[in-house]
């Protein structure tokens, strides 16, 4: 089961719903987004229980220097395959407890196009 959202030719899919890992493990979040274009950003968002989503950081549609919001060092992202984004998490914490999402937008436009 995964969750697939479509808008003006960009696919977002997320294919695992849900896990949980121990503590000191590392994590890997897949997202795979096509059809983006060169002015195109992916997006990872943490969401806690009862709390607004938080951005951990964003990268280039070609996974270069990705940009990280303060307090999200343990996390980085890769670029495989040209469509496949995968946040990773190192030495988890409970801190790190939530749901993550990821979403793409254009550069330059204050809400999401794709």
């Amino acid at each position: 089961m995964f969750i697939t959202v479509g808008v003006l030719g960009q696919t977002v899919e997320q294919p695992e719903l849900s896990w949980t890992k121990q503590t000191t493990k590392r994590a890997y979040i897949k997202c795979k987004v096509t059809g983006l274009t060169d002015d195109n950003y992916v997006h990872w968002y943490q969401q806690k229980d009862g709390e607004a989503l938080k951005r951990i950081l964003y990268v280039q549609k070609h996974g270069s220097s990705p940009v990280r919001s303060a307090g999200a060092e343990d996390f980085t992202v890769e670029l495989q395959n040209n469509n496949d984004y995968v946040l990773r998490v190192k030495d988890l914490k409970l801190s790190h407890s939530g749901v993550y999402y990821c979403a793409c937008w254009v550069s330059g436009i204050r809400h999401f196009k794709c």
